[in-house]
């Protein structure tokens, strides 16, 4: 009987470094140079709304004034909260008519 001796296999830890460099290379530059250009740039929302809006985009809203001004206080709701929601549907939609 012959005994054989079986070689350990080395691990090439920097052949797998090598190989995964190689891949982060690869996919940096993919990234980088094949992405897709943009035609048309993304309007603004100032270019979009007329000029007589520009007003409402500058405008500053002070929570405080609106809250503590004369008008405001005297406005009173005319519902009553919560609303009544009715009943929709059956108690058990998945028994039988």
């Amino acid at each position: 009987m012959a005994i054989e001796i079986k070689k350990q296999k080395k691990n090439n830890i920097g052949l797998f470094l090598i190989i995964i460099f190689v891949l982060i290379i690869i996919g940096w530059i993919g990234w980088n140079f094949l992405k897709p250009i943009e035609i048309l740039k993304k309007p603004e929302i100032k270019d979009l709304l007329p000029l007589s809006s520009q007003e409402l985009i500058d405008a500053k809203l002070d929570i405080g004034k609106v809250l503590n001004n004369v008008v405001f206080q005297t406005l009173g709701s005319h519902i009553t909260w919560p609303l009544d929601i009715p009943d929709l549907g059956r108690p058990n939609p998945f028994k039988p008519f």
